[in-house]
């Protein structure tokens, strides 16, 4: 089997190996439907990730592409396998985006995400989460697709605290615009209870905060909030997940999540961080 990976990295490796795979053939995606009987359709999903596919597929497709090589019949036919695993996520109800972002996040070596409307999702609380969730989602706090949420939310935070305590820990790095310790969402107590935890979760060995103030005027994300997950030691992509207003997506062309790169970059090098961050947070804590 290949070394320890997830779901989501098998299936971008597997989706991106059987592409190169026809590429190198030169073979249209019409010469191998046409070998196969499937529909373009189903060719089109497998080489975008859309889906998992089936290891007997997968060894069709090399018999098409004429790979003799038993050790990566064998490695890509793992690859199959691992990819169609059932996962924690699995039991619940996601749209596909959002749950390929989860799978994702679930590998990541070093996630970066920046704020600037709320906590950020895998440092809340389950008070903050339901105040927030609510009123983003327009539901009542005991309405049943919005408490699906709230514990999709806390099982990452569950899973992530997990594999920190593990033999490669992750790293996390939550930089939060100065507004969001202002905002107070959930009314004081919730947000002091927020911000407790906060301050809670920046004594831990992989998590590291930074607060961009006010006081900086204009930096690079403004525009929007993000999550930037990678992969160190590997030659897995970065992928990053844009927040907007309507939904969220996935980002992972190399030139454009290296601008999310800079981005943090710049916001790291003006923001507080280590003791000036929490004497920050505390500051607001107190005021409440």
């Amino acid at each position: 089997m290949p070394e320890h990976i997830g779901q989501a990295i098998a299936r971008e490796r597997l989706r991106a190996r059987l592409v190169d795979l026809r590429k190198q053939r030169r073979l249209s995606s019409d010469a191998v439907t046409a070998r196969t009987h499937w529909s373009a359709s189903k060719l089109h999903r497998i080489e975008t990730g859309a889906v998992t596919v089936q290891p007997l597929d997968v060894q069709a497709l090399l018999g098409i592409y004429e790979v003799r090589d038993s050790a990566e019949v064998s490695r890509l036919t793992d690859l199959a396998v691992i990819a169609r695993r059932r996962q924690w996520w699995s039991g619940f109800q996601l749209d596909n985006e959002y749950r390929d972002f989860v799978a994702y996040e679930n590998e990541a070596s070093h996630i970066t995400v920046y704020q600037a409307l709320q906590i950020p999702a895998l440092l809340q609380t389950p008070a903050y989460a339901r105040a927030v969730t609510s009123s983003v989602a327009g539901k009542k706090p005991d309405d049943h697709q919005l408490q699906n949420l709230i514990d999709v939310r806390m099982r990452r935070q569950a899973e992530l605290l997990a594999r920190m305590r593990g033999a490669e820990p992750p790293e996390l790095v939550a930089i939060l615009d100065g507004a969001v310790l202002e905002r107070r969402i959930g009314g004081p107590d919730v947000l002091a209870g927020q911000l407790d935890h906060l301050i809670e979760m920046s004594r831990h060995e992989h998590v590291r905060l930074v607060v961009v103030p006010l006081r900086s005027g204009v930096h690079p994300s403004l525009g929007g909030v993000f999550e930037l997950l990678e992969y160190e030691g590997t030659a897995d992509p970065d992928v990053v997940l844009v927040e907007s207003p309507v939904k969220a997506f996935l980002v992972k062309d190399g030139e454009v999540t290296a601008r999310f790169h800079d981005a943090v970059d710049s916001m790291l090098e003006g923001g507080l961080t280590r003791d000036a961050a929490v004497e920050e947070i505390r500051r607001v804590r107190d005021s409440l």
